[in-house]
């Protein structure tokens, strides 16, 4: 693995070296997308690493914002429980009001208000090995405890996925003609154990959420739009997560 981190690092530096690059699309994942590009790499939406066994994650704000590590849907009695439960506990759209969307994040020992008539929690049960989500009214009365996930489920994406992670800085520019990144900084890491996990989790450093929404137009508006639930933590906190591959 040593040698598939020294050649990614020399490829960063290369792509460093090129200045300020124009974006190939807009949008939020422009920066990785962009990036990923450069490598040679078509778009990755599989369960693996990006690059030779190395995920890789790009950011380009200043402030300590929240990066997902990866998606994971929740389990329960039903078998689409994500689309349930935003058609359950959601809220409507903004723009689009007879829409019920889910944009949310959840947190463990700690009450997320979901609109204007739910709260929900994560609460770890370490005999069961599951996260379950805990759906309260305004009242703070207990409503659901049966979605979750399981602990088997999110050892193998996180270990299948992240074990080795590539974390990368670029800064931002807009012009006339679109969006360009200057890359500056890259640093490597490998995942401690999967208890770390569970413990950020539980101290709130890892959090759960929802990306819920639905097409608002085409062959299949007003059907949901399920873009991922994900785990996400902050940079700052990787170092909790993860030992850092210095080269």
């Amino acid at each position: 693995m040593l040698k598939n981190i020294i050649d990614l690092n020399q490829k960063f530096i290369d792509i460093k070296m090129k200045g300020w690059i124009k974006s190939i699309i807009d949008g939020n994942s422009s920066v990785g997308r962009t990036f990923e590009t450069l490598l040679g790499n078509n778009e990755n939406n599989l369960e693996i690493p990006d690059y030779n066994g190395i995920e890789i994650k790009t950011k380009t704000s200043k402030k300590n914002i929240f990066t997902t590590l990866f998606n994971c849907k929740p389990e329960g009695l039903y078998y689409k429980e994500t689309e349930r439960i935003k058609d359950t506990y959601g809220y409507p759209d903004r723009n689009f009001p007879k829409y019920k969307v889910l944009n949310n994040s959840v947190f463990c020992n700690e009450k997320t208000k979901i609109g204007n008539r739910f709260y929900f929690e994560l609460k770890i049960n370490k005999k069961d090995k599951k996260i379950f989500l805990h759906i309260y009214d305004t009242k703070n009365n207990l409503l659901e405890k049966d979605v979750y996930w399981d602990f088997q489920t999110l050892e193998e994406k996180l270990y299948r996925k992240l074990e080795y992670l590539a974390y990368i800085h670029a800064i931002k520019k807009y012009s006339k003609d679109g969006i360009y990144f200057k890359y500056t900084k890259i640093k490597f890491y490998k995942l401690k154990t999967f208890n770390e996990f569970i413990n950020l989790l539980d101290q709130g450093k890892i959090r759960v959420t929802f990306k819920v929404s639905v097409y608002k137009k085409g062959k299949k508006k007003g059907k949901t739009y399920d873009h991922g639930t994900g785990f996400d933590i902050k940079e700052e906190d990787l170092l909790q997560l993860y030992d850092e591959i210095i080269i």
